[in-house]
């Protein structure tokens, strides 16, 4: 039997996944005015539009550690379902596009933050069911603007997923990092070094 060789691309091809790791760098955002570190109730982030208007998701990934001229191949940013849902709501990923995202609280609203020029639109087309793990489109485009800063300081990335003209009383609920550290959102990069 012959082994397998794999090839130099596959060889210089690296992954990377980060995950939410304190409880500031995640919360929901209601209406861009009022920010809920824990979620807005039991530990959950809603995402969407909840009949009164819109409700996103802050998320920040501490020290992630790329080496400098990397190529992001592929970027997927995971969620966990915190109930089973019916809903149809229409999101939109970006990035913030800082050197160093710092922690959400109520004077640093994501709303507040500057956003990449690039976004990736995510419209779940199918039921989520409770504590099952969802993965977005690939966003590597949003990553890439990021990193690309000639300042950018491998500190953290700052994403948002926020409500894009969902229908009224169409949204998803994620769990957040104080719902217990392995339900928190994670973000699974594929990365080419400039070696």
């Amino acid at each position: 039997m012959a082994k397998f060789k794999p090839s130099l691309v596959n060889i210089r091809r690296m992954f990377s996944k980060m995950k939410i790791i304190v409880n500031t760098d995640d919360g929901e955002e209601d209406y861009d005015t009022t920010l809920y570190p824990n979620g807005f109730t039991a530990n959950q982030i809603s995402i969407g539009n909840d009949n009164t208007g819109s409700n996103d998701a802050g998320l920040r990934f501490l020290r992630p550690l790329l080496p400098n001229n990397v190529k992001i191949t592929k970027a997927i940013l995971r969620v966990k379902s915190a109930v089973n849902s019916t809903k149809r709501p229409i999101f939109v990923i970006k990035g913030i596009k800082q050197t160093s995202t710092l922690s959400f609280d109520s004077t640093h609203r994501p709303s507040q933050q500057p956003k990449t020029t690039a976004t990736v639109a995510w419209v779940p087309g199918a039921d989520w069911v409770i504590n099952t793990w969802y993965e977005s489109p690939d966003i590597k485009s949003v990553i890439q603007e990021i990193i690309d800063q000639t300042e950018f300081t491998n500190k953290a990335i700052g994403l948002t997923i926020e409500d894009n003209a969902s229908p009224a009383n169409n949204y998803e609920n994620i769990w957040d990092f104080n719902s217990g550290a392995a339900n928190a959102a994670q973000l699974v990069l594929t990365l080419e070094p400039d070696l």
